[in-house]
């Protein structure tokens, strides 16, 4: 029995449209016509049958004004929607730039300050360990154990300081980050909701444009499937 598969190989079908036929399991090659979506294919299968390819174009001729005045109207409102949605991001980057650099000069003279106590105990704990290093190098082996033992507490003592040095440091850095957190985060609600409003019009404005073409095109599609019933007899008066 012959197939439409078989039948659109047997006339030379590209592979688009023969992969098309087998996903939607085309029964027969008129069911594949009625359901064509691309009216190039049609109009290749109506040369292929010696019908005027005329009678094809005339449907694809109505159609395009439809579908060039839709884009051109849907064209410029993306275009708007874009430029909005941009403005707004770029406002909200000036924005936090601002306000992180409000917190880096105010978070500097708390690093530098940090740095410069850590600093000076390091060197006041070089200081006295070169001074004993100095003592036990002139008394050698017999005060090695005695060095170590002066050294140890020292060296405790400075990281003692240190890490009191560094919890003071996070303690006034932490109201600057939540402070910088805390201003940035409505700037970026504001634009999320401003983005929102923008995405709902565009959407909006966008789903009217393709109802109303949809509404132009379907006398169109109507007309087009009457007369392609009409083509079916010429075309398929008798398949091999």
């Amino acid at each position: 029995m012959k197939t439409p598969i078989s039948t659109l190989v047997k006339l030379g079908a590209c592979h688009d449209a023969l992969a098309w036929c087998r996903t939607n399991s085309m029964p027969d090659l008129e069911t594949a016509w009625l359901k064509c979506p691309r009216g190039e294919w049609m109009e290749w299968l109506a040369a292929k049958r010696n019908v005027d390819p005329a009678k094809l174009a005339d449907y694809e001729a109505k159609r395009a004004p439809l579908d060039a005045d839709y884009e051109a109207k849907r064209a410029p409102l993306y275009a708007n929607y874009e430029a909005e949605c941009d403005a707004l991001y770029a406002n909200y980057e000036a924005e936090c730039d601002a306000l992180y650099a409000d917190y880096e000069a105010k978070r500097a003279p708390l690093d530098a300050d940090w740095q410069a106590k850590c600093d000076a105990l390091y060197a006041n704990y070089e200081a006295e360990c070169d001074a004993l290093y100095a003592d036990y190098e002139a008394k050698r082996a017999p005060l090695d154990a005695d060095w170590q033992a002066k050294c140890a507490p020292l060296y405790a003592n400075y990281e003692a300081e240190c890490d009191a040095l560094y919890a003071d440091y996070e303690a006034k850095r932490a109201p600057l980050d939540a402070d910088y957190e805390a201003k940035c985060a409505p700037l970026y609600a504001d634009y999320e909701a401003k983005r929102d409003a923008l995405d709902a019009d565009y959407v909006a404005k966008r789903d009217a444009l393709y109802a109303d073409w949809q509404a132009k095109r379907a006398p169109l599609d109507a007309d087009w499937r009457a007369k392609r019933a009409c083509l079916m007899r010429e075309i398929f008066p008798a398949l091999p």
